[in-house]
């Protein structure tokens, strides 16, 4: 097993050349079938400072939280080159309305595998959690349902729940941990300032659901070209 320590160095080396990562995992949606539905636990989180940054959508506005998820929702329907879209679950899910331009039409059975919940609360349901966590279902090699649970403090600032709801999100459509770029919603590293998706997030939204099949032709190397192992 001389190779080992070869191929353990090289991946060492090339990982710090990764860009958007991501799991190897999507919604069953399609170009003509897109929507994952996000469902809003019975309680709100009080935003107490309206604090967006100067050029944000939300920047000089007092938002609802429903008013927040939806910008964050428009902001991932809003990837031109990604066909993946989500929806505020209906009120009345046995009268769900006439579905958004572009939405797949609300049934019970299609969101039975498409739902993803976002519950913020006190510190009971989410002990040990800083600010918040994603938690994927998967069946047969597909999610098939997604949970954010996050206390209900981080949502006190605007700001920060933006950035929560954008990256917990991203989690559920797939997206992994940027660790190596200071410009992704997703990495830790990141400014205070980027609470929005970035090109590299908007890449990874891209390569697992592509608006045209030929952005997906070639394999993605995750910014590894060059150092497959051997």
């Amino acid at each position: 097993m001389k190779w080992w320590p070869r191929t353990v160095a090289a991946l060492s080396v090339c990982s710090l050349l990764v860009g958007f990562r991501s799991f190897p995992f999507t919604w069953n949606i399609s170009v003509g079938d897109p929507t994952i539905w996000v469902r809003l636990c019975s309680s709100s989180p009080t935003i107490e400072k309206h604090d967006y940054p100067s050029g944000d959508s939300l920047a000089g506005q007092t938002p609802s939280f429903q008013q927040v998820v939806q910008s964050v929702i428009d902001d991932i329907n809003n990837v031109p080159t990604s066909y993946v879209r989500l929806a505020i679950y209906p009120t009345d899910p046995n009268n769900p309305g006439t579905a958004l331009p572009g939405d797949s039409t609300f049934t019970l059975n299609r969101a039975s595998e498409r739902t993803i919940d976002v519950c913020f609360d006190g510190t009971s349901a989410t002990a040990g959690l800083s600010a918040g966590h994603a938690s994927a279902r998967r069946e047969n090699g597909r999610y098939v349902g997604c949970e954010i649970k996050a206390r209900s403090e981080s949502a006190k600032s605007g700001k920060f729940l933006v950035s929560l709801l954008t990256h917990e999100l991203g989690h559920c459509l797939g997206l992994g941990h940027n660790f190596e770029s200071t410009k992704s919603v997703m990495s830790y590293f990141a400014s205070a300032e980027i609470i929005r998706l970035q090109n590299d997030d908007r890449a990874g939204l891209t390569f697992h659901y592509p608006e045209d099949s030929a952005m997906a032709a070639e394999q993605s190397t995750f910014g590894l070209g060059g150092c497959d192992p051997k």
